[in-house]
């Protein structure tokens, strides 16, 4: 939940500060990363103490509202992810990549509330489950492949600090994402060996992720200001 606010609040620094206009992009995603990760949180919260209390049906229907939900954050985040690469990159390219990803990111969110209307009204899961377990799938690598991209993008930028700026950024993504991923992978058999394990990680990733994303801003954002009450 402080990850949530210190996100959030650094969402509404970038957007109304004097900073970079590609900087005031760059808290999106983790707005919403922290957003997806927070529906997580209610669900483990509604199964452990919620649900035993309800009727199986009343349930199903709850638990499948809060995985749109978070399936919907999470093509946002996706997005989110593009669009902050083409901010930071410009040109043509990533213009086009974004357009396309936004006509995808916008369809697959509807036939996400169709396959979610279709099962909580007619109980046929089939288009709604297997949207959900493709996003599953795409979501950490799509993330990490366009860090990647900015990583390797970076190498066209004109500004040489700046340049090396954004390179750090991208590398300390892939680092993070890298890790996700490969979290991800093992999920399941750290939950079998104790179930409040994922849970921990899941914690230490929202922080570690905030925390990256906060530093490297303070580190773009202090030059200038140290310039500016150096100013007579």
């Amino acid at each position: 939940m402080a990850a949530g606010f210190v996100s959030m609040a650094l969402l509404v620094r970038t957007s109304f500060g004097r900073v970079p206009h590609a900087i005031t992009f760059l808290p999106v995603p983790l707005v919403l990363y922290n957003a997806w990760m927070s529906t997580w949180f209610v669900f483990e919260c509604l199964r452990q103490f919620v649900l035993t209390a309800m009727t199986p049906a009343a349930a199903l229907r709850l638990v499948a509202f809060l995985f749109l939900v978070a399936s919907l954050l999470t093509v946002a985040f996706l997005y989110g992810c593009i669009s902050v690469v083409h901010q930071f990159l410009g040109g043509t390219a990533a213009r086009r990549v974004r357009r396309g990803a936004k006509y995808a990111a916008v369809a697959y969110s509807a036939l996400l509330v169709v396959g979610w209307s279709a099962y909580h009204f007619n109980a046929a899961p089939d288009l709604y489950m297997g949207l959900r377990t493709w996003l599953r799938l795409v979501t950490f690598p799509m993330a990490l492949g366009a860090w990647v991209w900015l990583f390797k993008g970076a190498g066209r930028l004109v500004e040489a600090g700046w340049r090396a700026k954004v390179r750090q950024l991208a590398r300390h993504y892939v680092a993070f994402f890298s890790a996700v991923l490969a979290f991800g992978l093992v999920r399941d058999r750290l939950e079998a060996a104790g179930p409040a394990i994922p849970l921990v990680i899941d914690v230490f990733l929202v922080l570690a992720y905030t925390l990256l994303t906060v530093l490297w801003v303070e580190s773009v954002q202090e030059p200038k200001r140290l310039a500016h009450q150096a100013m007579p």
